[in-house]
């Protein structure tokens, strides 16, 4: 057992699962072994409440999507306005999802940089990826009508769902500390 680190997965020499520290502790060693990892025992005898990874609720507190005011403004209302821009004309649509994405796709990358909300690491340059397709149809690079336009929406907004369930499901909610 490392006494200065967390050690998130560990390969079992018996069964050969790979093992991953379940939901609220910072290691396999706090989940599986018959005592926490040294960096919590040290940190719980010295009663400050964190472990090797840092606290929970700390990253919980400081987590965007927790606060209904901020997630609203970060992600609900861009999404809405990528729906309603598929009632405007070719370039107010581009214009509008542009914004948008940008918005959701910073959002992201800075709650992930101060709650190390697991999918956001990943969501935010997903995000800032679908301007390119948005660019390309917005240009008329390539010839595509309002199908292809819902057919991206779609992309968008199913896209960052899959991705959400996809990573904290693999890695947990919060996959380091800050």
């Amino acid at each position: 057992m490392p006494t200065d680190a967390c050690q998130y997965f560990y390969d079992c020499k018996g069964c050969g699962a790979l093992l991953k520290p379940l939901p609220g502790d910072c290691c396999v060693f706090c989940s599986y072994g018959s005592v926490p990892c040294p960096p919590v025992q040290v940190a719980r005898r010295a009663e400050d409440g964190k472990g090797c990874c840092g606290s929970l609720s700390a990253q919980a507190s400081d987590d965007w999507v927790g606060n209904a005011r901020t997630s609203l403004l970060a992600w609900w209302l861009p999404h809405t306005l990528v729906v309603a821009g598929l009632f405007a004309g070719v370039p107010a649509r581009t214009a509008i999802w542009l914004a948008a994405l940008v918005w959701m796709g910073t959002a992201c990358i800075l709650n992930a940089r101060r709650s190390g909300r697991t999918h956001c690491r990943f969501t935010g340059p997903y995000y800032l990826a679908m301007t390119l397709p948005v660019l390309v149809l917005g240009s008329r690079v390539v010839t595509a009508g309002l199908y292809a336009w819902i057919a991206l929406a779609v992309l968008i907004l199913l896209g960052d769902k899959i991705i959400w369930w996809a990573t904290e499901r693999t890695w947990g909610t919060f996959s380091y500390s800050n």
